[in-house]
């Protein structure tokens, strides 16, 4: 039963958020949990928007670096820190604005958007460095940014109900990070196919994400 309908049939504790009127008691709740259940409706929207326009933007620069007739590194690191500082400003926005989220998510989710911002705007600040350093600069802060990407998508859904696009989007993202900071791709154009590659996988996923959320 949604929040909505739990408060106008019962009211009181039952339509408060996290109350469970079949057991008569309170939800355990974990502040860092996404669980759809106890969410208002309006901050499901927003989680929703959230996953939406960052998988939209993964989306499209992931098909940019795949079809962009130059693959060189100062594309992928321009590419990627765009979608850095999109991705952080939009989890940041979100947490900052919509009050009915987890305060645990909340705060999670702004830190993660900092760093995602931050690390986006050092890459697009470096990115006329020489090859051998703007790889260097690319295989790290690409690497961190999908490491945080997800862990923090593993950290809000595990073992929540409908988590499986979650858990599969955390598990690419920390896979591809972990490849990125561990087995550097030394050619250029391998590196920015498989970013591209990735970044249509995440997209696609955080899409599906998007319209499953809540529903």
């Amino acid at each position: 039963m949604s929040y909505e309908t739990n408060n106008y049939v019962n009211g009181g504790d039952a339509g408060q958020p996290g109350y469970d009127p079949e057991k008569n008691e309170w939800f355990r709740l974990n502040p860092f949990k996404l669980a759809e259940q106890w969410l208002p409706k309006q901050a499901k929207r927003t989680i929703r928007m959230v996953y939406a326009i960052v998988g939209l933007a993964a989306s499209l620069f992931g098909i940019a670096l795949l079809f962009w007739p130059g693959k060189t590194l100062k594309l992928l690191v321009l590419a990627m820190g765009i979608y850095f500082i999109i991705s952080g400003l939009v989890r940041m926005v979100g947490a900052i604005v919509e009050t009915g989220l987890p305060g645990g998510w909340r705060v999670l989710d702004i830190l993660v958007g900092l760093v995602l911002a931050i690390g986006g705007i050092v890459m697009v600040k470096y990115n006329g460095l020489a090859s051998a350093a703007l790889l260097l600069v690319a295989s790290m802060a690409i690497g961190i940014g999908w490491l945080m990407e997800g862990i923090m998508a593993l950290v809000e859904t595990w073992r929540l109900p409908s988590s499986g696009w979650a858990v599969f989007y955390g598990i690419v993202s920390i896979i591809a990070g972990l490849v990125m900071l561990c087995a550097p791709i030394g050619s250029a154009v391998w590196l920015v196919i498989f970013a591209g590659v990735v970044m249509l996988v995440v997209g696609i996923s955080a899409i599906i994400r998007a319209l499953r959320f809540g529903k």
